[in-house]
């Protein structure tokens, strides 16, 4: 009897300098990562490369949701890593919605709106505009908007399966505590997303070592150590041979 061939989800560059050789090829389409790390990690750089490479290079439309920065800021810091932003919004391939929260709680205050409603919104722009690519940033920002550990488990659900059903390929970011080796911050995340890459930013001294690692990709093979990255005049880049910890000896 012959055996079945196993078949493989196709693979999403990132576009992100290194990082594709230790996910073997890139991430699972159609999946969605956590990309975790303290404050100041890159998480947003990376995140960025990866929404602005599938729209200005791959032709995927792409949607990067922020809730902490305005598009205005966004749009200049990413340019001192070359990224047009706004050239590629005029191309009709990237999308960048949303502003800080503290105006979207005000207006979801005014309208009577809930975490859904804007899940829901997000649901639309995919639908009009046949986005094949989200960044959220973050989940923090979004479930501050809940009340409890239970709500917040059910809104993550709805909004990881309802961008897995339109075959988005997504990297949702969280925010952790400085100084630990946590994937996320309530503890739920992590269980409910496809993979994980997880930024740590480890004391030596008077400087601050950077680590990048791969701690899961359900689908998919992929590198398994703590592997060195830096935030460079080109963005984020990962040093797919060089191991966090030999920085120490």
């Amino acid at each position: 009897m012959m055996k079945a061939k196993l078949k493989f989800k196709k693979k999403v560059m990132t576009g992100v300098k290194g990082l594709d050789a230790l996910l073997k090829g890139g991430l699972v389409e159609g999946r969605n990562v956590l990309l975790s790390g303290p404050a100041g990690s890159g998480k947003s750089t990376l995140a960025m490369q990866f929404a602005y490479f599938g729209a200005h290079h791959q032709g995927e439309p792409s949607l990067y949701v922020t809730l902490e920065e305005s598009k205005e800021k966004l749009i200049e810091d990413m340019a001192k890593f070359g990224l047009d932003l706004k050239g590629a919004e005029k191309k009709g391939k990237f999308y960048l919605i949303g502003g800080p929260i503290a105006k979207l709680t005000s207006h979801m205050q005014k309208v009577d709106a809930d975490i859904m409603d804007i899940i829901a919104e997000i649901e639309e722009v995919i639908k009009e505009k046949g986005i094949k690519r989200v960044v959220i940033d973050s989940i923090n920002l979004l479930t501050m908007l809940l009340k409890d550990g239970e709500e917040r488990r059910r809104a993550l659900a709805t909004l990881a399966n309802t961008l897995s059903s339109l075959g988005c390929t997504t990297i949702m970011i969280s925010e952790t505590e400085e100084g630990t080796m946590k994937l996320s911050r309530y503890g739920i995340e992590e269980f409910i997303v496809d993979g994980i890459i997880a930024l740590y930013l480890v004391r030596q001294g008077s400087r601050f070592v950077p680590g990048i690692t791969v701690r899961k990709m359900r689908g998919s093979d992929h590198d398994r150590e703590i592997r060195v990255y830096k935030i460079t005049s080109k963005g984020f880049v990962v040093y797919p041979t060089e191991t966090m910890f030999e920085e120490f000896n």
